[in-house]
């Protein structure tokens, strides 16, 4: 009962509140490596395909453990030190990570989504869990589909952090955005979709140009 409310505080609306304040916190000029280092992922990131997936899992191990130790002086960096370890343990056995990465990414969107509709704690992850073990199936058929999908999402949200934090220094601009998220919770994701679409595709087309397995 203790661990209820900070697991439940584990969805994307609580995620990327934190993220907007540690952009807040920032310089601007830390958008420029971010833009540059999205449109990188979006456009190559096929071909760093290991380095994607430990990044993707030392950011889920850096939230999750952030979420669990809870608000202290010292928890970014037991939430950092987790993230690392994670990410590093995902490199050797690169092929499984990419089927459990996809089960995680499924059954985070799941709970996403989920939680809204008020569900019950027991049919909420039961639907988590389905989710999870569909999509690491699904990972285990159709790997390199998995990989592509996770380099252009996450360079799709390095793309729109870069791009925010510009937009912290334009106040009609930030303030738009923030009614727009308030207003409906299909705004972010929606935001995200679009360039992840895009890069996904793209990606595609260059691995099967190139004829290339991996």
């Amino acid at each position: 009962m203790l661990l209820k409310p900070r697991l439940g505080g584990l969805n994307m609306a609580f995620s990327i509140q934190d993220w907007i304040s540690l952009l807040r916190e920032g310089h601007s000029a830390a958008g420029v490596p971010l833009i540059v280092g999205g449109l990188g992922l979006m456009l190559f990131g096929w071909r760093l395909w290991k380095v994607c997936v430990v990044l993707a899992f030392g950011v889920i191990g850096t939230l999750i453990a952030a979420q669990l130790i809870g608000p202290r002086a010292d928890q970014m960096t037991y939430a950092l030190v987790c993230g690392a370890i994670l990410g590093l343990v995902s490199y050797w056995p690169g092929h499984f990570s990419i089927a459990v990465l996809g089960g995680v990414i499924g059954g985070g969107v799941a709970h996403f989504y989920l939680e809204k509709m008020n569900m019950s704690d027991g049919t909420l992850w039961g639907g988590v869990g389905a989710a999870f073990v569909a999509c690491t199936a699904f990972a285990v058929i159709n790997r390199r589909h998995v990989v592509i999908l996770v380099t252009a999402f996450l360079g799709a949200m390095l793309l729109l952090s870069g791009l925010t934090s510009w937009a912290m220094n334009v106040p009609g601009v930030l303030g738009t955005f923030r009614s727009m998220a308030a207003w409906s919770i299909i705004v972010v994701p929606f935001l995200v979709l679009v360039p992840t679409v895009m890069s996904v595709f793209y990606q595609i087309a260059e691995v099967r140009r190139l004829q290339i397995e991996f």
